[in-house]
């Protein structure tokens, strides 16, 4: 992985928001890992907070290998999410696949090492 993402995925979750971006070319709105426009190719882009709300577009169940922490391998449920602004992002869902798929699900962040926030999606239902 290079310096640019790494650095980017880093300010993508920093102080426990959704960062996605907006290209200073064409305002196209762009994932969180985006690194230049593919519309404009414009590389120029401003660090936009995301309301971290959206739909699952489509997701998998997964077997992950054994966890040296919980033992036993556990099914693990990755998906791609629309976000409420447009761009896609994918990412874990945390607990069951929400039935049916098109409910809302609401980004969290899981600690994975030190400073380093990883986003998750849960189901969330609207108030």
């Amino acid at each position: 992985m290079s310096a640019g993402v790494t650095s980017r995925r880093r300010e993508n979750t920093r102080l426990g928001k959704l960062i996605i971006w907006k290209c200073r070319g064409c305002t196209a709105l762009l994932a969180p890992l985006t690194t230049f426009c593919p519309s404009c190719e414009n590389g120029n882009l401003e660090p936009i907070d995301s309301a971290g709300a959206g739909m699952i577009v489509s997701c998998r169940v997964v077997d992950r290998a054994p966890d040296p922490v919980c033992g036993a391998p556990c099914p693990s449920v990755i998906a791609i999410v629309e976000l409420d602004e447009g761009p896609w992002v994918y990412s874990w869902i945390d607990g069951d696949v929400p039935m049916p798929l098109d409910r809302p699900v609401r980004v969290s962040f899981r600690h994975t090492q030190p400073g380093e926030r990883f986003p998750i999606f849960r189901p969330h239902d609207p108030e």
